[in-house]
Parts: structure tokens; sequence; C-alpha cells
């Protein structure tokens, strides 16, 4: 379980930082809205994928997780 969350993590620490650099752009084009709007979406979304990579890292690396006493 420890090694599927931190490639969980890496993928979405992967993905926010696409947002950061093509989010904007894409949704704008895609949806038709406003570039600024679609710049803080895109930047909204990029925190929300970043902060579940960060709990997926949080996870994997637990102390006192159960798989770990076992080892």
């Amino acid at each position: 379980m420890k090694s599927f969350l931190k490639g969980i993590s890496q993928v979405l620490f992967v993905i926010a930082g696409l947002l950061i650099l093509v989010g904007g752009r894409a949704i704008s084009e895609f949806t038709k809205t406003d570039r600024i709007l679609s710049e803080f979406l895109g930047m909204g979304l990029a925190a929300v994928f970043f902060a579940l990579g960060f709990a997926a890292k949080n996870a994997a690396d637990d102390p006192n997780d159960e798989d770990s006493a076992d080892q």
C-alpha cells in the first residue's frame, strides 16, 4: 500500500504541475470562457491536486502505519 500511495502522490504532483503550466489555456480553449477566469480555475485545480498528492505522500510516510510494524 505504501508504494501505491507514493506512486499516486507522484502522479498527482505531475498533474498539478501540468495544470500550472497549461491549465488556464486549455480550460479557456475547450470551454470558450474568459482567459482570466480559466487561469484562476486552472490554479485552483492545481492546488487541489497538489493537496491530494501531499495527503497521499503523508499517508505513505506515516510512521504509525500497520504495514511498517510488520516489517
